[in-house]
């Protein structure tokens, strides 16, 4: 299947602006080719560290995994390079980019702008910062039956079946010039050793962890898993998603969230009014209690209006609006012609007050 990919590659790489290739290149280049499918980015005081996968070969050979420290992207490429004189390293298949903390937080301005000139990166990778070191994502994670490519494949499938968002740098780039914050699912390696027994390499796994906020500066900080949940509430419709309220098991069925501006003498934003509907099913109940009527209608209002209230304050607290407010409250042309301007000052002072209207449906009587 790679093979044919390598293929398909060299037969279009003239159709591609700024690319060397063409369909000159003889069998032994083609062999040569190798596709780069997972890059990761770490920032020092005195420069990055880039870390890349080529996934599984075929026949599952094992992925060609390597890391260096260097003084900038294009420094890191060429050394990456020139570790693997054999190959010929391909970027424009690269599925999936991860900044580490520091890398998020200092070079994600530098980032976007390297790939949106870049001849073969795609603004449409798949972006996730990962709490700690990318480096530590693509290496560790790595073994002879696996690699961050298959494990990342793995947890996106997962991820989206239940309602979370995988953003693309494309996004984050188009929220961030429009002048809003950015979300980014957030990810981080976890031991793997006492926990898989069949498998003999134990390398680490990668698991979700929230999502992490971005502004044009880079990140500011995180949701937890219950304020990430909420921020799909306002921002999406996470159906699918389980959640734990009074001790029962509750799939997310259906989420709708409306927003409403409250203003001042002056027609300033003051306040917003967050309006949310949450509909879940019962999937399993607490050992010896009997699924209740309106007291868990009312138990799931107050457990995911809490989790909105407190994505909303986090957002403020880091001068973030990655939750949309903007749009939502200014939606007049006159309004966002005003104010528009002075959102990013107005926004950790609105008064934001949220209502949830909770109801759990149920299919049958699981206490029977």
């Amino acid at each position: 299947m790679r093979r044919a990919l390598v293929i398909l590659y060299v037969c279009l790489l003239p159709l591609l602006g700024g690319c060397s290739f063409s369909l000159a290149a003889d069998r032994h280049d083609v062999e040569r080719l190798l596709l780069i499918q997972t890059m990761g980015l770490d920032s020092w005081e005195n420069g990055i560290e880039m870390s890349v996968s080529s996934g599984l070969g075929p026949e599952d050979a094992p992925a060609l995994v390597m890391s260096t420290p260097a003084t900038g992207i294009e420094d890191a490429i060429a050394r990456l390079q020139n570790y693997s004189p054999e190959n010929q390293l391909f970027y424009a298949h690269v599925q999936y980019l991860l900044l580490g903390e520091e890398a998020a937080r200092r070079e994600l301005a530098n980032v976007i702008a390297w790939v949106d000139r870049s001849p073969t990166l795609r603004m449409d990778t798949d972006m996730l910062v990962v709490r700690g070191l990318a480096r530590d994502a693509v290496v560790d994670t790595s073994g002879q039956a696996t690699d961050i490519t298959q494990r990342l494949a793995s947890m996106d499938r997962q991820a989206r079946s239940m309602g979370w968002t995988i953003y693309s740098l494309r996004q984050a780039a188009a929220a961030l010039a429009e002048g809003d914050g950015a979300l980014c699912l957030a990810v981080e390696t976890v031991p793997t050793d006492g926990k898989v027994f069949t498998d003999q390499s134990q390398t680490d796994a990668v698991v979700p962890s929230g999502y992490a906020m971005l502004d044009r500066d880079g990140l500011v900080g995180f949701l937890d898993p219950e304020q990430s949940l909420a921020a799909e509430m306002i921002v999406g419709n996470p159906t699918g998603l389980l959640i734990t309220v009074s001790g029962d098991t509750l799939e997310i069925l259906d989420c709708s969230a409306r927003i409403e501006g409250q203003f001042g003498p002056d027609g300033a934003p003051v306040g917003v009014h967050l309006r949310c509907k949450v509909r879940a099913g019962v999937l399993e109940t607490a050992p010896g209690q009997a699924p209740a009527g309106e007291a868990l209608d009312q138990a799931l209002a107050e457990t995911t209006g809490a989790w909105i209230a407190g994505a909303v304050a986090e957002a403020q607290r880091a001068g973030c609006d990655c939750l949309g407010l903007r749009r939502a409250v200014l939606s007049d042309a006159g309004d966002m012609a005003a104010w528009g301007g002075a959102w990013r000052e107005i926004f950790p002072t609105l008064s934001v007050t949220v209502t949830v209207d909770g109801r759990v449906e149920r299919s049958y009587d699981l206490a029977e």
